[in-house]
């Protein structure tokens, strides 16, 4: 037998049949089982009457065979995955009051909690170091000030966001713009699993939809929507983070930008974003004080905090280890130059070099190559 749910998720997936034109019978009809008790023909012709002629009548009538809806439906339970749609309880609050808003939404894992700041960090895919690490540091500090992470579960920021969110051992959402079940990029596997058992998933997509350019602009609006604010990490002028910056201003959210060197592609975006009007970030209090009304609970501001444990960590090392660690930054440096800088030996750079990493001080992010962590 039909249920309330079986009904709203028969009319998320008639084929052909769009959010503009559901929402137009949504109005007339009141709900999914009144259209879906109403004369084929008759929703066909004023589905026709809108300018919808994607949708057929062998294709509607189809979709309506009841045992293939409550199969369909059951496979979502066989893949823990969960359909909500405007009605249902656990819907968000925040999705409600958004111009075209998700009919119907598929999620794994957990919904963020209604009652906590949120904020959706996003940038660019072909990221710099810089900008990953700096996607990781406040998807982590914020995550640990009580903000949710939201993004995109994306290559490069979006990805090193949740990550960020994940070493705090907090919880953090991703949207993803393809089927609920499919993961990605596949690199991000690891980063899905992990989410799905301590974070949450969510899509507008059902099971199986493969990830097409179209998706992402729709999956954008869902970002910014359960967000109450956006952070750019990195962005090119053109990028496709601005579809997310836009749908967020019309919907009402504060935007922040990490501000770049002027001669890095990946900084021009937000830069321009700086200069028309978006809040300058420098640290997560900057972001805290705007979006919750108050600072970090440690009282100091964090990066500046970084900086002088840094200082106080060179204090600790040996004289030749303070110079290898003094000549590292954040990008990746490779050994060759980190000899040439210092004017070590090759061995000595190595040993301390092993020894900095085994300490946990730097990092290997590639073959040779090596950077400090924040």
């Amino acid at each position: 037998m039909m249920k309330e749910e079986h009904f709203w998720y028969w009319l998320c997936n008639i084929p052909g049949l769009g959010r503009k034109t559901i929402n137009s019978l949504l109005d007339d009809y009141g709900s999914p089982e009144n259209i879906y008790y109403e004369d084929d023909n008759v929703i066909i012709q004023y589905v026709k009457a809108t300018g919808n002629h994607f949708c057929n009548l062998i294709d509607y009538s189809h979709s309506k065979m009841e045992e293939s809806i409550i199969y369909s439906y059951g496979r979502l339970d066989e893949k823990k995955v969960t359909f909500i749609h405007p009605q249902s309880d656990s819907y968000p609050e925040r999705l409600k009051v958004i111009p075209d808003a998700p009919l119907g939404l598929y999620y794994k894992g957990k919904l963020p909690n209604e009652d906590e700041c949120s904020i959706a960090i996003i940038g660019a895919r072909n990221s710099t170091n810089y900008g990953r690490e700096m996607a990781r540091f406040f998807g982590r500090e914020l995550s640990k000030e009580g903000v949710t992470v939201i993004s995109g579960l994306a290559r490069g920021i979006d990805g090193m966001a949740h990550r960020g969110a994940i070493e705090a051992g907090c919880y953090t959402l991703g949207v993803l713009g393809c089927g609920i079940d499919i993961v990605y990029p596949e690199d991000n596997y690891e980063l899905f699993i992990e989410m799905e058992k301590s974070g949450g998933i969510i899509s507008e997509s059902n099971i199986g939809i493969k990830p097409y350019a179209g998706l992402f602009p729709q999956r954008n609006r869902i970002i910014s929507g359960l967000a109450d604010a956006i952070l750019v990490i990195e962005a090119t002028e053109k990028s496709g983070t601005f579809i997310t910056v836009d749908q967020g201003l019309e919907q009402g959210k504060e935007i922040f930008a990490l501000p770049g060197r002027l001669i890095d592609k990946t900084s021009r975006g937000c830069n321009n974003l700086i200069k028309m009007g978006a809040h300058f970030v420098t640290d997560v209090d900057d972001i805290l004080e705007i979006l919750c009304g108050r600072l970090a609970e440690s009282g100091t501001d964090n990066v500046r905090s970084k900086l002088m444990e840094d200082e106080q960590l060179k204090n600790l090392l040996a004289p030749t280890e303070k110079i290898v660690y003094s000549v590292l930054s954040v990008e990746p440096k490779y050994i060759d130059d980190i000899i040439m800088e210092t004017r070590l030996s090759p061995g000595d750079v190595c040993m301390h070099i092993n020894r900095l990493c085994v300490e946990g001080y730097i990092k290997e992010p590639a073959r040779n190559y090596y950077s400090v962590k924040i």
